[in-house]
């Protein structure tokens, strides 16, 4: 398997700025840029492991304070930790939610990519290239 080519990486950088801007669109936060253990909100990363098969995987990560507690009982072995069921339950409610947002505006999600249920695949922008345009820069 090779890695993926300069042109997939231009593609899925361009899809990765979509999604961003269709979210942001839609008024949640996206923390781009920021490194995980400061950021909260949508965070959209490259999914290209080779030109097979690119992508992009968009997450969600609850305020740093409860981030942060739910790693630190993952780290403890506390599953049953209030934190990570609190956690957990932000997870269920916000992933179907930002599917629904980037599938009402003709994204196509991977619901086949075997990824964690705390992460949605983005495959293809929509045709008509969604928001490109709407928000300044």
């Amino acid at each position: 398997m090779n890695g993926p080519s300069d042109r997939t990486l231009v593609a899925m950088r361009r899809l990765a700025a979509q999604v961003q801007d269709e979210l942001a669109l839609a008024g949640l936060p996206v923390a781009a840029g920021l490194h995980q253990l400061v950021s909260q909100g949508v965070r959209v990363e490259i999914d290209a492991l080779d030109d097979d098969d690119p992508g992009v995987v968009v997450t969600w990560r609850p305020h740093p304070s409860l981030a942060n507690a739910a790693d630190r009982a993952v780290a403890a072995r506390d599953v049953g930790a209030g934190t990570m069921q609190r956690f957990g339950e932000i997870q269920r409610a916000m992933l179907p939610a930002i599917a629904a947002v980037l599938t009402a505006a003709g994204f196509v999600i991977d619901t086949e990519a075997g990824l964690p249920p705390h992460a949605v695949r983005v495959t293809a922008a929509p045709p008509d290239g969604g928001t490109v345009g709407l928000l300044e820069r």
